[in-house]
């Protein structure tokens, strides 16, 4: 039975994605660097590797018993890589709106190469992090994510 404080918590890791929901855990056993394979061409990351990283965690969201959970609207994380996307876009803050979340995915989508740039080659994937993160939020209707 879901209840309507139902919070979603979540982990994105390289190679794997933990999501809980009340009594319900679903594992994923692709995860990020599964998206950056299909995605980056030669390392790179522009427009065209963006549009298809939305493609396959679309996929990803889409497929998996994910589309199916009732969230109240809120999802919790203690991901490190969530933690540097709020440094680097959200002032540090603990909360993120979608509304916030959208305009940084915005400004980092205008500034792209700007963003790449200030970030270590083996730092990359926070790029991936970000652009699942918006898309869960689209697609599981999350208006807010903590961290915790």
């Amino acid at each position: 039975m879901n209840h309507p404080d139902s919070v979603l918590k979540f982990s994105l890791g390289p190679n794997g994605l933990s999501f809980d929901l009340d009594n319900q855990h679903i594992q994923l056993e692709q995860g990020l660097d599964f998206v950056d394979s299909k995605s980056i061409s030669y390392g790179v990351i522009d427009e065209l590797a963006i549009e298809k990283m939305i493609y396959f965690i679309e996929e990803i969201i889409e497929s998996n018993p994910l589309r199916n959970l009732k969230i109240s609207g809120v999802a919790v994380t203690s991901d490190a890589a969530m933690t540097q996307l709020s440094e680097s876009f959200f002032s540090a803050k603990k909360q993120i709106s979608r509304i916030e979340l959208e305009h940084g995915f915005n400004d980092f989508i205008e500034r792209l190469g700007y963003y790449i740039n200030q970030v270590a080659p083996d730092q990359l994937y926070i790029f991936t992090y970000f652009v699942f993160v918006r898309e869960m939020m689209h697609h599981l209707r999350i208006e807010e994510i903590q961290i915790i």
